[in-house]
C-alpha cells in the first residue's frame, strides 16, 4: 500500500467513508464499536477479505504509520477514540478477522 489515494483500496472506505469526518452519519456519538460494527455487517465476504489483504500488505511496511498519515492527511484521527494508529489498526484487524472467523467466512487469501 502506498499514500496515493488515486490508488483506492478496500481500506479507504473503512477509513474515509465509517471513521472519517463524517462518521456520524453512521451513529451520532461516533462509537468506535458502533462504526465498526455496521461495516463488518454491512461488507460483503469480498469486502472483508480485501480489507484483511489491506491490512496485511500495511502490516508488512515499516513506514505503515507514515503511509496512513499522508494517505489519510485530514480525513482520520484515530486520536478521536484515544487510540495511536497502530493500536486502530490492531484492534480493526482483530475484530475483522474474529467476525471472519464466527460468519465462517474464509481467512485464507490467493496468492495470485
Amino acid at each position: 500500500m502506498d499514500t496515493n489515494i488515486d490508488k483506492t483500496c478496500e481500506l479507504d472506505n473503512l477509513i474515509l467513508i465509517y471513521f472519517g469526518q463524517d462518521c456520524d452519519i453512521f451513529d451520532e456519538n461516533c462509537d468506535l464499536n458502533t462504526l465498526l460494527n455496521e461495516y463488518l455487517t454491512t461488507s460483503s465476504e469480498f469486502c472483508l477479505r480485501m480489507l484483511l489483504a489491506n491490512l496485511l500488505e500495511l502490516e508488512a511496511q515499516t513506514d505503515r504509520i507514515e503511509v496512513l498519515q499522508v494517505r489519510y492527511d485530514g480525513e482520520f484521527a484515530p486520536q478521536r477514540w484515544d487510540l495511536t494508529a497502530q493500536a486502530w489498526l490492531d484492534m480493526v484487524k482483530q475484530r475483522l478477522l474474529e467476525y471472519m472467523q464466527a460468519t465462517g467466512y474464509s481467512t485464507e487469501l490467493s496468492r495470485i
